[in-house]
């Protein structure tokens, strides 16, 4: 297979766990809160219709952003297309090589939406997620929001962008009404190191 790229395979790896961690920080989660009390700490997924300003949709709601999961009938999951495939890979006389990674993946969100209108809430969400990540500002709950900085990766990893492949939209539909809306984004970032 001479067109296959090589993978920056412990890249992939610290990239999915700072992937993970930054998506759960989206301020369309919001902590769920019971009673006066946060319970477990955990991020619960507000309906998306409530978040654009849609109503009266009842949309089943989720503890958090998962890893390559999703429950039979809703959930919010992340799933890596390929892991980090590098772009450049350039070596200096003196052994100092220059990278570029891309990691492509998928943000599903499943849920089963009784009408158009939450379907488009649901569409509407990972567009804005889409945004948030690319680094534009977004409007939440009313409020202006915008990432300022992508976190810090180990082993001296940068990212240097997050961009959208292909707008929300719908990828799959089960016979039980559930559905599976999607977008496609990838994160670049840059390594360098000596040899």
């Amino acid at each position: 297979m001479a067109n296959e790229r090589p993978i920056d395979v412990r890249g992939s790896d610290i990239v999915s766990t700072a992937l993970l961690e930054l998506l759960n920080t989206y301020p369309g989660l919001k902590r769920y809160h019971n009673s006066g009390e946060y319970t477990s700490g955990g991020f619960i997924l507000l309906d998306p219709a409530e978040m654009i300003g849609y109503s009266n949709t009842a949309l089943e709601p989720d503890r958090r952003i998962r890893f390559s999961t999703l429950d039979d009938k809703s959930g919010v999951g992340f799933f890596p297309l390929s892991g980090a495939v590098l772009t450049m890979n350039k070596k200096s006389i003196t052994g100092h090589v220059r990278q570029r990674c891309s990691y492509p993946f998928n943000v599903v969100y499943r849920a089963a939406p009784k009408s158009e209108e939450q379907k488009l809430a649901i569409k509407e969400w990972l567009d804005v997620l889409g945004r948030w990540l690319e680094q534009q500002p977004v409007t939440i709950y009313g409020q202006t929001e915008k990432l300022e900085s992508y976190p810090l990766l180990d082993e001296g990893r940068i990212i240097t962008g997050i961009q959208r492949s292909s707008p929300a939209h719908l990828s799959a539909a089960y016979q039980d009404g559930a559905e599976d809306w999607s977008i496609t984004m990838t994160l670049t970032y840059k390594y360098e190191f000596d040899t």
